[in-house]
C-alpha cells in the first residue's frame, strides 16, 4: 500500500469519525429536548393548580327564572313591580320597590329566582359580574337548603352586596351568608353546601337607607355567568 492508499484511507476515516461524532451530538441534543413524561413536574404543578382553582360556571341564560314581589304573593297589599330581561350577555332586574308598613317596619321585596339544584360543597366563593344604574342599593344574594320548609316563612341564607354603575367583581364567601327566618338573623343555623337550592337575587325594602325614596327604582344586571370557585383573589 502506497503511501497515497495511506493518506486516503485516512482521510476517509476521519470523515466517517466527524460524521459519526456529529450524529452523536445531534441525537444527544434532540434526547435533551423531549421531556421525560416521569419527570413532568412543570405540567404537573399547573395540573395540580388548575385541579386546586377549578370552578363551577352557571349561565344564568340557560336557567329558567321566576319573577316574585310583594304584589304576586301578597296581591292585596303589595305594589313592588318588577321585570326580568335575559340574554346571553346579562341578567337585567328592574323595577320599583313599594314600601309596606309591617311590625318590623317598612317591608317589600322583589326576587329573581331559579330552581337550581346544587352541590357546592367542594367550593368557597360564589363569583360573578354586576353593576347597578342605580346607586346606594343593597342587593342580596339569597341560597335555600334542605332546612328551608317552615311552617310560617322562609329561611333562606342571605348575602348582600353593592354594586356601582360600572362592571364590578362580586365575590362572596359561602362562609359569610347569614340565616334569615321571616326577615330576622337565625342563631345556629350553616348552610348546607352540598344540598343548595333555589339561589335568588334579591332586593329587599328592610335592607335599605331610611331615606331611600318610596318607591324605590332599582335596575341590577348580572353577568351571563356566575362562578363556584375555590380561589381567594
Amino acid at each position: 500500500m502506497n503511501v497515497r492508499m495511506i493518506r486516503l484511507l485516512a482521510i476517509w476515516l476521519a470523515s466517517i469519525a466527524l460524521t459519526l461524532l456529529s450524529l452523536g451530538l445531534f441525537v444527544i441534543k434532540a434526547m435533551s429536548q423531549i421531556q421525560n413524561p416521569l419527570d413532568n413536574s412543570k405540567n404537573a404543578s399547573v395540573e395540580v393548580r388548575s385541579f386546586q382553582d377549578s370552578r363551577l360556571v352557571l349561565s344564568t341564560a340557560k336557567v329558567p327564572w321566576t319573577v316574585l314581589t310583594d304584589k304576586t304573593e301578597r296581591p292585596s297589599v303589595g305594589s313592588t313591580s318588577a321585570e326580568l330581561v335575559i340574554d346571553d350577555r346579562t341578567l337585567q332586574f328592574w323595577g320599583k320597590l313599594a314600601a309596606i308598613d309591617s311590625p318590623i317596619g317598612l317591608v317589600g321585596f322583589a326576587i329573581a329566582e331559579t330552581p337550581l339544584s346544587l352541590d357546592l360543597s367542594p367550593y368557597k366563593y360564589i363569583e360573578f359580574y354586576a353593576r347597578s344604574k342605580k346607586p346606594n342599593i343593597v342587593y342580596t344574594l339569597a341560597l335555600k337548603d334542605d332546612q328551608a320548609d317552615r311552617d310560617t316563612g322562609e329561611l333562606a341564607f342571605d348575602r348582600e352586596f353593592e354594586v356601582g354603575e360600572n362592571w364590578t367583581k362580586v365575590k362572596l364567601p359561602l362562609s359569610s351568608f347569614i340565616p334569615m327566618f321571616r326577615g330576622r338573623p337565625v342563631d345556629g343555623l350553616e348552610l348546607h353546601r352540598d344540598r343548595i337550592q333555589s339561589p335568588s337575587f334579591r332586593i329587599l325594602r328592610s335592607k335599605q337607607e331610611a331615606s331611600a325614596p318610596i318607591p324605590l327604582n332599582f335596575d341590577l344586571e348580572i353577568g351571563s355567568k356566575i362562578y363556584v370557585t375555590n380561589k381567594d383573589s
